[in-house]
This record gives structure tokens, sequence and C-alpha cells, in this order.
């Protein structure tokens, strides 16, 4: 390991003569991935490519390729939203309420996270993993190969519901879809992710508009919706909610306190 070691005192000087800073964890990894992926006499030179774009805000995932989500390890591209903290606290509130067996759709599915962690977690479920981008839904199907998931997920490219059948109906209907304002400030490494995957209109809600009053008729008699939301969009989803026919609707809260995922069911 002495050639990655030096690899590292090289990122570290480069960092050192650097105004941008940058987590040294963060260099490390580069080093590693680009140690693993491509012969000695570029290694440098890619170490320095790779620093200076992540310095400029360029997601650590894209650079690697990857995220860890869950208990998975996904691709991840351009293509799609690099799944987030909130987004594992989704499934682990999932985790704790849904039963041994059952059907689950999955709208907005980006690169599959929640519908492919769900699956790995509750081997008796069958999912459906619906999105609009072709880009993103391919990125999606490699990572059910990967992890050997491809009987338990099945994907539909299209908008929201429309491209499933007419009459199917979910035991679980979960979206973590875009929720930001078209005005509202994103951090630096957002601008970076498809604007599809984060902008619902002015407020943000767009979505949810059109997603709530179509899973009200989708879900099964005891089904559940969840959805990750916008902090201050509590009480305007649960007006959402209740207007679509979802009863016994409830904001919960992620780990920093902010409103963060809509939870409900069908009448």
């Amino acid at each position: 390991m002495d050639a990655l070691r030096k690899l590292e005192e090289f990122a570290s000087f480069h960092l050192k003569a650097s105004s941008a800073p940058l987590e040294r964890r963060e260099a490390a990894w580069i080093c590693e991935y680009v140690f693993r992926n491509f012969p000695p006499e570029e290694r440098e030179e890619k170490v320095l490519e790779f620093l200076e774009k992540r310095k400029s805000g360029f997601p650590l995932a894209y650079l690697l390729g990857t995220q860890p989500f869950h208990a998975i390890e996904l691709k991840v591209t351009p293509e799609v939203l690099v799944p987030r903290p909130e987004t594992e606290e989704l499934v682990e509130n999932l985790l704790k309420v849904l039963p041994e067996a059952g059907t689950g759709l999955d709208l907005g599915c980006g690169s599959g996270a929640i519908a492919l962690a769900l699956a790995k977690a509750l081997p008796h479920w069958r999912f459906s993993a619906v999105d609009v981008s072709p880009a993103a839904l391919s990125v999606a199907k490699e990572n059910a190969a990967s992890l050997r998931l491809e009987d338990q997920v099945s994907f539909y490219l299209g908008s929201w519901f429309d491209p499933l059948p007419e009459d199917s109906c979910y035991d679980l209907i979960v979206t973590n879809p875009p929720y930001v304002g078209t005005k509202e400030e994103i951090d630096l490494g957002a601008t970076f992710e498809p604007p599809l995957a984060l902008f619902a209109g002015e407020d943000g809600l767009e979505a949810y508009k059109s997603i709530l009053p179509e899973a009200a008729r989708r879900l099964k008699k005891d089904g559940l919706f969840a959805g990750e939301c916008g902090p201050y969009h509590g009480s305007a989803l649960l007006e959402l909610a209740k207007n679509a026919g979802l009863t016994k609707a409830k904001i919960l809260k992620d780990a920093s306190g902010r409103d963060r995922f809509l939870f409900a069911a069908a009448e």
C-alpha cells in the first residue's frame, strides 16, 4: 500500500497549497478510488482533477460513482439525485410499521434508493418503481441487477401513475418527489443535480398536487402513503392529503427536528 500512501501524501500537499477547504477523509476516498481504477501513470493527474471538481462543489458521490444508502450501495450518476440521509430516515420509519409482505410503489424512484432498500429489507414484498427520466431509470435498473433484486422490483418509464395498469393498487405508495420551490436557495452541491428531481413549481408542491389525489385511489384497504417533503410544507400537505381523501395524515420530523415526512392512509 506504499503507492496509495504516496498518492494520499501528494493529495495532502496539494490541499495545503490550496485556499479551498476540503475534508481530509474526502481526499482519502478520492485517492483510494483513483488508486483502484486508474493505472499508475494517470493517478496523480486524476487526483488533481477530482480534487478540483470536489472543491467546486461537485458531489462526491458523482466523482466516486456510488453512494451508501441504508444497507445497500447504489450507483449514482449526474442523471439522478444523490440519496440523502433524510431519505434513509424515511426508509427506517417505514420498516417500523410495514407488515412482512405486501406490494409497494415508489414514485419518482431516481436511483431506485427507496424501493431497493425496502426490497432488500423485506424479501416478501414486491415493488413497482416509476420515473419519468429514461437515464434515471437505467441507473435504477443497474442497481437492481447489482443487488440481485430484479425479481422483487419492476420498473416503469413515465410520469407518476401514467405508465401503470389502470387497476393497480398497492399496500404502500412511497415517494421522494421534487419539493424545492423554484425561488428557494439550494446548496452548492445541488446545483450539479438534475433540476427535474429537485424543483416542483414556485411553492415546491406541484408534484404532490399531482400525486395525492391519485394515490388515494390506488391504495388498498389499510394501505399507507409516505412521502418526503420540505420543512415548510407540513400544514399545506396535510390540507392536500385531506382534500384528496387521505385520512390519519400526519407529519413526522427528521433527525434535526424539522418537518420532513407525510404519512397518511386512505378512507
